[in-house]
């Protein structure tokens, strides 16, 4: 496997594992919440955060909004699909299938982590 495939795979993981990391011994108390309603005031900050992120309301047209939101799909269905194109052919290339490892790596890794997370609920 490619260095830079399994960096893909790897790469939420160890943030994930960074996060806690500082969590636990480097965040101060003051920044932890103290109570129900600052808990809740945090979350209400992340959401506005990644609505932010998101791009929600940001565009002048709909359907630069639609063109902006669909670019990450298009690219993951156009590398997918010269790798199933390659591989009806007989010969994979490298550098295909290690773009493809790590689109299903973005694809399918994530909701993993996320119900790992959660703990399965």
């Amino acid at each position: 496997m490619d260095p830079i495939t399994a960096l893909a795979a790897l790469l939420p993981l160890g943030v994930e594992a960074g996060k806690a990391a500082i969590n636990r011994w480097l965040a101060p108390d003051q920044i932890k919440p103290a109570t129900f309603a600052d808990m809740l005031e945090l979350r209400r900050l992340d959401i506005e955060q990644f609505k932010a992120l998101q791009g929600e309301g940001g565009a002048v047209w709909p359907w630069v909004e639609a063109i902006r939101q669909l670019q990450r799909p298009a690219f993951a269905a156009c590398v997918v699909g010269v790798w199933v194109w390659q591989a009806g052919a007989g010969d994979v290339s490298d550098t295909v299938g290690n773009m493809a490892a790590a689109v299903g790596f973005y694809l399918f890794g994530d909701r993993t982590l996320f119900h790992v997370k959660r703990g399965g609920k």
